[in-house]
């Protein structure tokens, strides 16, 4: 779910905590969709690690579980948005590049999971929506990297 989504949900629930009923007024736009595809992604990486895991190190498996429960077994708006900026922080910054080194062992998962947190902290910095050509652009690079690591290298004999 998009950042922008996730404190217009936090805000109108705490007005109507508050006693402040108001409409809910979030403006959605098709940035927020490309925000919430990459989360999906990011998701679906993170699942494909826990199950490749499971069949190979039932160890390092559990550990890895309870790794996704602390940023997708969430129940609240507020949680959830939390665990986003902390993935988004762990993705943006050279310091968490060992947390970063646990939740994406693949180096080309991990190095497009900080590109695509480069993206979402410049939609949340008002530097620039995410835009149909910018989430063109950076899953072309990823398939194309993709692609070119799976191509045999011909050795002349």
């Amino acid at each position: 779910m998009a950042v922008g989504l996730l404190c217009a949900l936090q805000s109108h629930r705490n007005a109507k905590k508050r006693g402040r009923s108001k409409d809910f007024t979030f403006q959605h736009k098709l940035c927020h969709d490309f925000e919430s595809l990459i989360w999906v992604i990011v998701y679906a990486m993170m699942i494909r690690r826990k199950n490749i895991l499971m069949a190979t190190d039932s160890r390092v498996h559990a550990a890895y579980k309870e790794e996704l429960d602390v940023y997708w077994g969430v129940h609240s708006y507020t949680k959830l948005l939390s665990c986003h900026d902390s993935l988004i922080g762990i993705g943006t910054r050279p310091s968490h590049a060992a947390v970063e080194a646990l939740l994406f062992s693949d180096p080309l998962e991990a190095e497009f999971f900080r590109a695509a947190m480069r993206v979402l902290v410049s939609q949340s910095m008002e530097i620039g929506p995410i835009t149909y050509e910018r989430i063109q652009g950076l899953f072309r690079t990823y398939i194309q990297k993709a692609e070119q690591a799976t191509i045999p290298t011909l050795v002349s004999a």
